[in-house]
């Protein structure tokens, strides 16, 4: 039931990584391939990490805390970094697993909104929390000499109070090392965590901070790099949205900067597809009770040139390869329970893409189950 609910303030499998620049794996085993994250559930004296793929896949740690977030595999050795919240101390604390030791602490001044682990690429190719707060967002690279956390973006009046149910960075500005960043996020953010409006919002990440309202009623959205890019790049834009009430419709947009005063706009619908609804029409599927809510309706999540977007309540997933400035349907699968996550990382080979998805137990929401598929698709 704990896993089912998932953590507090984040995503159980971590969100989208898509709009990322490219991370090429030294090998393609399990351990190196990126894209899914693991699972903390924590308890007042301990702490279980869930990674499906390994047996056993639950693994406890003798850590009690809030709420912790865990990084991927970050070298050779194997080093894995949890990060705990102890919301009673108002403290953040980072333990090597492999070691069990402190790497570093962290007196919090502000509330915690969201948070998740970030891949390499978005800030320096080193370890990166992402931690949200009234104030804004902050990159903490706990492995840094300075380990304090750098204020990426600031939380303009139309962003507070909302709450974030979503959150991804995309783009490159081209540099190398540790000068690499990111170049834009985006969030899903509504009034409550059920009921009203999804928005989804772009906001430049080491930017001026002008935050860029893309829907203001939008069931689910990512950032997506489909092919090759310069070394400076911004992604493209995926939307998930209602048409005529009963259709959904998922849109390809890109991102674009004006150079006049360098914000962020939206350029014109490159391709967009109706979602193929026949099989499912009259089903909906009552969620569980889960930790971050039901938004968004429908989680959109991309692997270089594979767009994936799942309908929650209906248990649908629909896969699409993204060429020559279109898109082909290559996947389309039911499974009548509800989607908890989804996520998508590469295969075991440059031409397959593993989709991961944690389901609701329709009989027993309480309990749940993992399911793997694998998508045949054309490499970029």
């Amino acid at each position: 039931a704990a896993l089912v609910r998932g953590p507090p303030a984040t995503r159980h499998f971590g969100g989208n990584r898509g709009g990322l620049a490219r991370a090429i794996p030294a090998d393609r085993s399990e351990t190196g391939r990126f894209g899914v994250g693991n699972i903390a559930i924590c308890g007042a004296e301990k702490t279980v990490v869930y990674k499906y793929d390994r047996a056993p896949p639950g693994k406890t740690y003798p850590i009690g805390a809030s709420g912790a977030i865990i990084s991927d595999e970050m070298d050779n050795e194997g080093s894995e970094y949890l990060c705990c919240f102890l919301a009673k101390d108002k403290r953040m604390v980072v333990f090597e697993l492999s070691t069990k030791t402190v790497v570093v602490e962290l007196q919090m001044t502000t509330k915690l909104n969201f948070w998740r682990y970030l891949p390499p690429q978005a800030h320096g190719h080193t370890l990166v929390f992402m931690l949200i707060t009234p104030v804004g967002g902050f990159h903490w690279m706990p492995l840094d000499e300075s380990p304090r956390p750098r204020q990426v973006w600031k939380r303009g009046p139309d962003l507070q109070g909302k709450k974030i149910v979503a959150y991804e960075e995309g783009g490159s500005n081209g540099m190398s090392g540790p000068d690499a960043r990111s170049t834009v996020a985006l969030l899903l953010v509504s009034t409550a965590s059920s009921g009203t409006p999804l928005e989804a919002w772009l906001m430049p990440v080491c930017g001026d901070s002008r935050s860029l309202c893309v829907s203001s009623n939008v069931l689910g959205a990512a950032l997506f790099r489909p092919y090759a890019m310069p070394d400076a790049f911004l992604p493209l834009l995926v939307t998930a949205d209602t048409m005529n009430e009963k259709e959904i419709i998922i849109e390809v947009q890109p991102l674009v900067e004006s150079l006049a005063t360098g914000s962020l706009g939206v350029g014109d619908v490159v391709t967009c597809k109706i979602v193929d609804q026949r099989k499912v029409r009259k089903v909906n599927i009552t969620p569980p009770t889960l930790a971050m809510g039901t938004w968004p309706e429908v989680f959109v999540c991309c692997y270089e040139n594979l767009i994936v977007a799942t309908i929650r309540r209906k248990g649908l997933l629909v896969a699409y390869e993204f060429r020559d400035g279109d898109m082909s349907l290559v996947r389309t699968e039911t499974f009548n329970h509800y989607v908890v996550d989804a996520a998508v990382r590469g295969g075991m080979s440059e031409a397959e893409a593993e989709i991961v998805l944690l389901l609701s137990d329709s009989d027993n929401p309480r309990d749940g189950r993992v399911v793997s598929l694998v998508i045949e698709r054309s490499p970029i």
